[in-house]
């Protein structure tokens, strides 16, 4: 809005103001109740026509402003008569005409636009319903018998029969009863989708809308038992709260002036802030969004990723807002907001010009975590390749190479039963040699096979695995482990941890005892496996190192204390949740 602009509404305000004033001063003394009331309505207009124009001054952009302006002139058109049968048959009928503006201004603040299909329909309704029933409603009510003898008469008055006024005048109660309850339900819905920011912008204004409510319930009430409405102090606390409602959008719109003087603050933040996080919680902060996310971008793989470097959908939805930052041309980030945020926008764009060069940083820091996630995923895939590689070796050297030497023992059997005795002294220690050759065969294919992967661990888990491994080691094995069933990467590197492990007792640390823990705590797997060998052992060694390798790709950690004399602890931690 220019400043001529603005010059101009005001004087045309302060004239429409100033004409209510002066007609309800001197041109209303024909109706039967005094001008206090009336007076005090013109006030409230006032505050509304000038604070819309003071907010539809700070957001030019947004139609708040403006309907706040509408709800103020639309209001005060019913004051605008004297004792003329035409101004006040106009003036009748227009005083419902400010309803459907309101409704409009609270369904659409604080965006100023309507949203949702159900508040499109509800203020295309309340507008359909004023201007229809209140022509409608003319036709049948005659004031000058019900309520003003001294006012001028209805020009469009066709009937005043009661049986046609009183049934028309319940109806139109119950539609203005049932649109009221219908806004108060979709407004109430509304504030349960918010966000957190839309819901602070609305709480001055939902609070000072709910008392005017309650003090305009009070005054019904009070008319509806008989008692004296006129100059009461209940009227007077209902207008003073009606008054209040464009006075709490205007502490709202303070507040949004106050919030840019965080911007100096939000630079010295960024200046210092540590890492990823807390330049997200200084933003946040600046821009008073709890809910806002920022997404860091990587030009060689062109893709959104968090501080983790994890991808990030990056699109614009109801409920979500997009401001990309960019750097010379080139992006850098983007800001997952509330699209509340935008309308003011002089204070997110001060943020994301200051935020822009301290997350030009960040960013590249993600790019480093997002290359370093992509080399653990890929250790993680190599690892679990390989251990599907080793199952299917196992799976052929049960089911193909063992069958096979298994059917060898049995026909090596079957012929030493058809041979003649006679012939038999001379073969029968050849073919128990060779039959003993085959069941070496088939023992050392099995201890082969459990070497490269046990099908019990895929079978049964990793205790009943770690059950058959110690019995099959050459010391005294104690096993702790608990029995539930594990991710299989999981599950295979923990066994490999413990069969490396006790290999090691055995091959290096002569020890004469082990004993394997495992346990879960806190979303993770831990195994112990120690020893009461000779200790020393070089936690750089071939063996350790690959143990280490397989463990870290499961983002775990391989911890070895092995003091000379007091044996040796292998420690393998392993996120499981």
């Amino acid at each position: 809005m220019t400043r001529r602009m603005l010059v101009a509404l005001s004087l045309a305000g302060t004239a429409l103001v100033t004409v209510a004033a002066l007609l309800v001063l001197f041109a209303h003394d024909f109706q039967p109740f005094g001008p206090a009331e009336k007076l005090a309505q013109v006030g409230t207009n006032a505050v509304w026509i000038f604070a819309g124009l003071v907010a539809w001054t700070r957001r030019p952009g947004n139609r708040v402003g403006a309907l706040m302006v509408a709800v103020g002139v639309t209001d005060l058109l019913q004051q605008l008569y004297w004792d003329a049968a035409l101004p006040f048959t106009v003036a009748q009928v227009l005083a419902f005409a400010s309803t459907p503006v309101t409704a409009q201004l609270f369904m659409a603040f604080p965006s100023g636009r309507l949203t949702g299909r159900a508040e499109r329909w509800y203020v295309a309704s309340a507008y359909l319903l004023v201007l229809v029933l209140s022509p409608i409603n003319a036709l049948f009510w005659d004031w000058q018998r019900t309520e003003c003898p001294t006012c001028p008469p209805n020009l469009l008055l066709v009937t005043s029969d009661p049986q046609f006024w009183e049934p028309w005048s319940i109806a139109g109660d119950v539609i203005l009863v049932g649109l009221l309850g219908t806004g108060v339900a979709l407004l109430v819905r509304r504030l349960r989708r918010a966000t957190v920011a839309t819901r602070r912008a609305f709480a001055p204004v939902l609070v000072t809308a709910t008392l005017a409510s309650l003090g305009l319930c009070v005054v019904l009430a009070m008319d509806a038992a008989g008692m004296k409405t006129e100059d009461s102090v209940a009227l007077w606390i209902a207008d003073v709260l009606y008054a209040a409602v464009p006075l709490a959008f205007l502490v709202g719109l303070l507040r949004m002036r106050w919030r840019r003087a965080v911007v100096a603050d939000l630079v010295l933040e960024l200046g210092s802030a540590s890492g990823p996080t807390n330049a997200r919680d200084a933003i946040a902060r600046a821009l008073r969004d709890p809910s806002l996310e920022v997404a860091y971008w990587l030009p060689e793989g062109e893709r959104f990723v968090d501080s983790a470097g994890h991808p990030v959908a990056v699109e614009e939805t109801p409920s979500r807002a997009v401001s990309m930052l960019e750097h010379d041309s080139e992006r850098v980030a983007a800001l997952l907001h509330d699209p509340s945020l935008r309308d003011d926008a002089r204070l997110l764009d001060a943020v994301c010009a200051a935020a822009t060069l301290a997350l030009e940083n960040v960013r590249l820091q993600a790019d480093l975590r997002a290359q370093l996630a992509e080399v653990r995923a890929s250790r993680a895939r190599i690892v679990a390749a390989g251990d599907a590689e080793r199952r299917r070796l196992e799976r052929d050297l049960h089911d193909g190479a063992q069958q096979r030497l298994l059917g060898i023992r049995l026909a090596l059997q079957l012929a030493r039963s058809r041979v003649p005795g006679d012939a038999l002294e001379g073969t029968e220690s050849l073919l128990a040699d060779a039959d003993a050759e085959v069941v070496a065969a088939l023992a050392e294919l099995r201890s082969l096979a459990r070497g490269i992967h046990p099908a019990i661990l895929t079978e049964e888990g990793l205790a009943p695995a770690l059950e058959a491994l110690a019995r099959r080691a050459p010391l005294p094995v104690a096993l702790h482990a608990c029995g539930e069933r594990l991710p299989p990467a999981v599950e295979a590197t923990s066994y490999f941890v413990a069969a490396e492990a006790l290999a090691n007792c055995v091959k290096h640390a002569h020890a004469r005892n082990a004993t394997i823990n495992v346990a879960r705590r806190n979303g993770r797997v831990v195994i112990d496996i120690v020893d009461d060998g000779c200790g020393g052992a070089d936690p750089r060694g071939h063996g350790l190192n690959g143990l280490r390798d397989r463990v870290e790709s499961q983002d775990g950690s391989l911890v070895v204390e092995s003091s000379p004399g007091v044996g040796t602890l292998v420690r393998a931690e392993i996120p499981c949740a």
